[in-house]
């Protein structure tokens, strides 16, 4: 007898013509989305469901009482003549279209009970965009998690924030039960609240804030998906006190102790520094880190290292299986002992939405392992996320869930074939016979390789989902996630035994804190090495507008194909050519951007603070002002995301309007997120030295910005028939303050003007309204709406139809109304409007607001929001006539105002 070949043992086996839960999760997903974009009544939903269900059941006892044949045949008159085989294969065919469709309308009808209706007397139904003072009784559903001070704010204070369930509100002396969940947000960072306790809140109620540009993040959906429809902000820890202690035996009050126990042995064992941190991987109470850390970690690709997910809790599943094992335990009961353990660890992080994902997916392995099946396999994959979509629908839509998936798809598909080993019986004697220390290091090389192409797979597979939510393409976390793979998940194994025997024998927990802090600090000491050295290593991160939706449908679509039917897979030669041919066309399509004949002057909604866009006719873009009062750093990022929507990584000309930090320091966070050509000065700009200035010109400076000084004469082309001409302050300036200092700019394209006069004041104001009158179609209110700036003499010297108020309304508007109304001009403000944009055609002036203005009117009791309510694009504004109360029309057609 012939010996058999040595690799064929290693031949590998047929694998399977195609998943049938990929198949489900597909049709799931169909559905979901098509209520999302086109949703019908709940009860249509239903009722199709039952209808294919019922169709299905049909179909299959009839086919199991040889009556499927016959309605094919009546169906089809030609079915006589073909073969058997063929018609029950078309039978089962119909019958398992017919079952997908029954999933596909259950899950749209699961989702729009999710997404769309709420209990009557939910208390978000009548929250507003404006806060309104107000008193509930609520229960807290968890220990409030302490914050650092605010991004958004330029408050220093620290504060917490609650989840809580509403119970009551007090209408006048009268309590009214009431549903829903809200946040808490209070400005005290030591609150004496636990899980259960009944509180009594005097607050401001508000809805989610909405996106007030294009571009940025929807906090409000964010909130509707997990159900929360109401916001509570209380501005002193005396608005909240507790009237009513929670059950002691409370499972959610037993947890929190947990946590808190745990958060007190990190701060005991570990470094001031590192505890925090620690917290965050360990806890999943990342609220703690201060903002800049949290950005060194996303600069450089490793942010998930900071939320609990498919890695930690794959770490711990790990170990358990290793110690397991090494125990008389049963197999059964050792692989139930790690799932209930892996449960209750989900519980104890607070079971947010990545844990829960992360939980289900060890789960599903766990039973995979225990019946005997793979552990990880396609189907596999597709159970936890049907299990995850039933559990909550809305997580369809969340870019964690779907980065969290992806990077399993990519370890599923690609890691078997990187480390598939050619060896023949030959070549693995020799490598056993090897020296140990040889045999040692080899191991540690082929263990690295391995970790590196998985590292790189799931950097390709999940790039393109980042670079178009994010905007960011992080080339160094290749290497990064490869090297850090080790001191993570030292960190992780001595920390879970630190909570676990750390207040038992606390020599141990010492020693085993000591080891936590040690892999925590070389973890961050690479990060932040990585963060230092980008001016030097360019290639470690960039900024980038990302590629379109339709661009991504494709691309994962596609892959969603190949995964479902694996003999529909090509050679690899032939994926690695469409894949090219794929990226090929993202990029043309990105490449050959068409610049119509019109001028866009945007004005962004960055709170209390100045930014404005001109895309002129010839494709270049103009950016006057860039800054808020505050944060610098939510500005930059307000303008950086409508920037990126825009698609634009060039800022041909800044325009500073003056030296004041709430018109320009988000420059300096932008020029290292884009290219500038040159920045346009006033001659007082850098008269003074030190603070945000000399931020400004180090930013400048570094980055080889040309800047050039502007005064009142000079003239900028635009292209075409566009010109922008200065018209403030003189060559030398004027004796006053940096407001009266202001660039006042005059920018006219097809007969129409829009005037951009800063902060200006008097006695540049002045200087101003000495000239000439100059009417102007669009004015940006001078000063945020200051009543000094927004007098009665300059409505008449420019007579503005259009007036936008760039400010968060902190000023009187019924007065500033009144002077330009006066004049036959409109207000609009991009607090209450969010973005508005001005287009300039050769037909005329094309107003247009982001978001919808508050009412104020009572909100409508109703159980459904609308679908279409709280979406956000641009809406044309119309100029009514006298007497007529303002409205957004909604129609299809363009009102231009000639």
């Amino acid at each position: 007898m012939s010996a058999p070949p040595l690799d064929a043992a290693e031949k590998p086996a047929p694998g399977p013509r195609y998943h049938p839960l990929v198949i489900v999760l597909v049709a799931a997903a169909s559905g979901i989305i098509f209520d999302r974009h086109w949703p019908l009544r709940v009860e249509a939903w239903w009722v199709l469901a039952a209808v294919w269900l019922a169709a299905w059941i049909a179909i299959r006892l009839g086919r199991q009482f040889r009556l499927g044949r016959q309605l094919y045949c009546r169906l089809l008159p030609a079915a006589p003549t073909r073969d058997a085989p063929t018609s029950d294969f078309l039978v089962s065919f119909i019958s398992n279209v017919a079952l997908l469709l029954a999933v596909a309308a259950a899950a749209g009808a699961w989702h729009h009970c999710r997404w769309n209706l709420f209990a009557e007397d939910d208390l978000g139904l009548f929250a507003r965009r404006k806060a309104e003072p107000t008193c509930i009784e609520a229960i807290a559903v968890e220990r409030p998690r302490v914050l650092p001070p605010s991004v958004e704010s330029w408050s220093t204070l620290k504060g917490s924030r609650l989840l809580v369930d509403l119970v009551a509100i007090r209408d006048r002396a009268e309590w009214r039960p009431v549903s829903g969940r809200a946040t808490l947000l209070m400005h005290d960072d030591d609150p004496r609240i636990e899980a259960g306790d009944r509180l009594r809140c005097f607050a401001r109620l508000s809805a989610p804030p909405v996106p007030l540009n294009p571009g940025s993040f929807d906090r409000a959906a964010r909130c509707r998906s997990d159900r929360i429809l109401s916001s509570l902000r209380a501005d002193v820890p005396q608005c909240v006190s507790t009237i009513a202690p929670g059950n002691w035996w409370g499972v959610g009050r037993f947890l929190d102790r947990l946590r808190a126990r745990g958060n007190r042995l990190l701060k005991t064992h570990l470094d001031a520094g590192h505890s925090e941190l620690a917290a965050a991987v360990l806890l999943g109470q990342r609220e703690q880190l201060e903002y800049g850390r949290k950005e060194s970690f996303v600069l450089t690709g490793t942010v998930h290292l900071l939320v609990i997910s498919g890695l930690h809790l794959g770490i711990l599943a790990g170990a358990l299986f290793w110690l397991v094992r090494r125990t008389p335990l049963p197999r059964g009961r050792g692989i139930a002992l790690v799932a209930a353990i892996i449960v209750f660890y989900m519980l104890l992080v607070d079971a947010g939405s990545p844990v829960v994902r992360a939980t289900v997916l060890v789960l599903v392995v766990c039973a995979a392992a225990y019946l005997g099946r793979k552990p990880l396999s396609f189907n596999s994959l597709a159970a936890a996320a049907l299990i995850v979509l039933a559990l909550n629908p809305c997580d369809l839509f969340h870019v964690g869930a779907q980065l969290s998936f992806l990077s399993v798809t990519g370890i599923i598909w690609f890691a078997p074939l990187w480390m598939k080993r050619h060896k023949n019986s030959l070549e693995r004697l020799i490598a056993k016979n090897r020296p140990w220390l040889k045999r040692v290091f080899w191991a540690r090389a082929h263990s690295f390789r391995h970790l590196g192409l998985i590292s790189a797979t799931i950097w390709l597979l999940v790039m393109p989902l980042v670079m178009a939510r994010f905007h960011l393409c992080t080339p160094v976390a290749v290497l990064l996630n490869t090297v850090a793979w080790i001191p993570m998940a030292c960190s992780l194994i001595g920390g879970f035994a630190l909570l676990l025997f750390g207040g038992i024998f606390p020599p141990l927990g010492a020693l085993l804190g000591r080891f936590c802090d040690l892999n925590l600090g070389l973890l961050e000491g690479c990060v932040e090495w990585c963060v230092d050295t980008a001016w030097q290593v360019r290639w470690s991160h960039f900024w980038v507008p990302g590629p379109e939706d339709w661009w991504l449908w494709g691309f994962y679509g596609g892959l969603g194909v190949l995964a479902a039917f694996p003999l529909l897979r090509p050679p690899r030669r032939w994926c690695v050519g469409l894949l090219a041919v794929w990226i090929a066309v993202g990029f043309s399509a990105a490449g050959n951007r068409e610049y119509p004949d019109r001028l866009d002057c945007t004005f962004l909604s960055v709170g209390h603070g100045c930014a404005v866009l001109l895309e002129l006719p010839s494709g270049q873009t103009m950016l006057y002002d860039a800054g808020r009062l505050g944060s610098s750093k939510s500005g930059a990022r307000t303008i950086s995301e409508f920037l990126w929507h825009q698609g634009l990584t060039h800022i041909d000309a800044v325009v500073i309007s003056h030296p004041d930090a709430d018109h320009f320091n988000a420059l300096p966070e932008l020029l290292e997120r884009f290219s500038v050509g040159v920045v346009y000065v006033s001659p007082i700009m850098f008269e003074e030295e030190g603070g945000l200035l000399a931020v400004l010109r180090d930013a400048l400076d570094r980055h080889d910005i040309v800047v050039r000084e502007i005064h009142a004469g000079d003239r900028l082309q635009g292209g075409g028939e566009c010109s922008i001409e200065v018209l403030h302050p003189p060559r030398r300036g004027i004796l006053g303050s940096n407001n009266a200092n202001s660039i006042v700019l005059a920018v006219e394209c097809f007969g129409r003007r829009i005037l951009l006069p800063g902060d200006l004041e008097s006695p540049g104001l002045n200087d101003l309204l000495a000239e000439e009158p100059m009417r102007c179609d669009v004015l940006l209110a001078p000063h945020h709406g200051s009543r000094k700036s927004n007098s009665p003499e300059l409505a008449a010297w420019c007579r503005p139809r259009w007036v936008v108020l760039s400010g968060g309304g902190r000023w009187n508007r019924p007065d500033i109304e009144a002077t330009y109304r006066a004049v036959g001009g409109r207000v609009l403000q991009t607090s209450d409007r969010g973005a508005i944009r001005a287009r300039i055609t050769a037909e005329g002036i094309q107003m247009s607001g982001f978001v919808e203005p508050p009412s104020s009117s009572p909100p409508r009791r109703s159980t459904t929001i609308s679908p279409g309510a709280r979406k956000r694009g641009w809406r044309k504004i119309t100029r009514n006539r006298p007497g007529n109360a303002s409205s957004i029309s909604h129609s299809c057609r363009s009102v231009v105002m000639t």
